[in-house]
């Protein structure tokens, strides 16, 4: 059932033991938030959405030649063949649709998670997640990032109830379109799901295999390149390791280029240590509670970690949780400085966000961990677990059927 009642809704009362005032500050400032992104949102020149869309409408081999002062297309070429239809009609009505139906899979994205929340979700839960930063980002650039997250969130149901194939094929398409969501796949390895792990890779491969087929060797092959080339990793939206140092070593230098070799390298060891803890913690810990630590991961390890993928967090904490977690991911775009001019600046108040997901990441692991055996034993008498897939006896379960 759906956990934000109708009382609470018709009433507009808050929650048990939530603050009236709490409640309605963040409901003002979730509805103020999402007015002003709506208000200064990208045009077509310059929203993601052209991006992909210029990518899609170019011959094979044009695929990711960008438009003249725009990036170029990071998605690999199967995205381009299933954005193909969208190619055929004029941008601005492409651009209608596909931001009508990423806005129509953002609120079943967020009814599914609610609905699966065992705490129910009040107006003040409501009104952070319309507050936070990663709303303002899509609704300005109209990317894909709400698109893919019902992939995941059907992964993350399937695996709770130790549906590993069905999940796996979900989780797989998507890694194929976000490679670094492979942190989840090293996860599966590590807890020893080999069908899960195997049936993943297949499905990211076979996607490979459809943009293979029909467009042949040569887009892989800039698509790849294109990824090599990257030079923007500075950006302030940039929430991952690699990014904040970056703005670091690029404090002096609007614009970024020339970013030296060692910086790769540095993110590169610093993005598998994050890793490395991050599975070891969750090695003996279910799907429910390696969820969140995971994605937040995957996003802070990537080069390119932008904001706006932090949707795929939920599910875990409920927003005004994930709030107390990581503040500073509420801290809108205007407070923070797109080319700080020393690197102190760039290394805190121009990677506000980068400091706002190493909190939340924090966070995540310290609450992703075993339940102790105490715990374990409460829930075991009262018959029911909040994380259905929770134990390591399940888990190993799974991978002898």
């Amino acid at each position: 059932m759906y956990n934000l009642s109708a009382q609470t809704i018709d009433g507009m009362t808050p929650g048990r033991g939530e603050s009236s005032a709490l409640a309605g500050t963040l409901l003002i400032a979730g509805v103020v938030a999402v007015i002003y992104a709506w208000q200064i949102r990208q045009p077509l020149t310059s929203s993601d959405f052209t991006i992909l869309y210029t990518s899609a409408r170019n011959p094979p081999e044009r695929m990711y030649e960008p438009l003249p002062g725009a990036r170029p297309n990071m998605n690999p070429p199967q995205f381009q063949l299933a954005m193909r239809p969208l190619a055929a009609l004029p941008l601005p009505i492409a651009s209608g649709i596909f931001r009508s139906a990423g806005i129509v899979a953002a609120v079943a994205c967020i009814w599914w998670v609610c609905s699966a929340s065992p705490e129910p979700w009040t107006l003040g839960d409501v009104g952070a997640i319309l507050a936070w930063v990663p709303m303002a980002s899509m609704l300005s650039l109209n990317q894909v990032t709400w698109l893919l997250w019902p992939l995941l969130l059907f992964a993350w149901a399937n695996w709770r109830r130790d549906r590993w194939d069905a999940g796996a094929i979900a989780f797989g398409i998507a890694m194929s379109v976000k490679p670094f969501l492979g942190v989840v796949t090293l996860w599966l390895i590590a807890t020893r799901r080999w069908r899960a792990a195997s049936v993943t890779v297949i499905a990211a491969a076979s996607t490979y295999a459809v943009g293979l087929i029909a467009y042949g060797v040569g887009p892989f092959r800039d698509w790849l390149a294109t990824i090599g080339r990257v030079q923007w990793s500075w950006a302030p939206m940039n929430a991952s390791i690699e990014g904040w140092l970056a703005r670091i070593v690029l404090a002096d230098q609007a614009g970024g280029a020339g970013s030296p070799r060692w910086l790769a390298a540095a993110g590169i060891g610093l993005a598998a240590a994050a890793i490395a803890t991050a599975i070891a913690r969750t090695r003996r810990s279910g799907v429910d509670a390696s969820w969140p630590l995971l994605m937040t991961t995957a996003i802070l390890a990537s080069p390119l970690g932008w904001i706006y993928y932090l949707w795929w967090v939920m599910p875990g904490p409920r927003p005004q949780r994930l709030l107390m977690m990581g503040p500073l991911l509420w801290v809108p775009w205007a407070y923070v400085s797109s080319h700080p001019s020393n690197r102190l600046s760039a290394a805190t108040l121009g990677s506000i966000y980068f400091w706002g997901l190493l909190m939340l990441w924090i966070g995540a692991l310290r609450e992703s961990g075993p339940r102790d055996p105490a715990s374990r034993r409460a829930t075991d008498s009262a018959g029911r677990s909040p994380h259905p897939s929770g134990s390591v006896r399940s888990a190993r379960t799974e991978d002898r059927r």
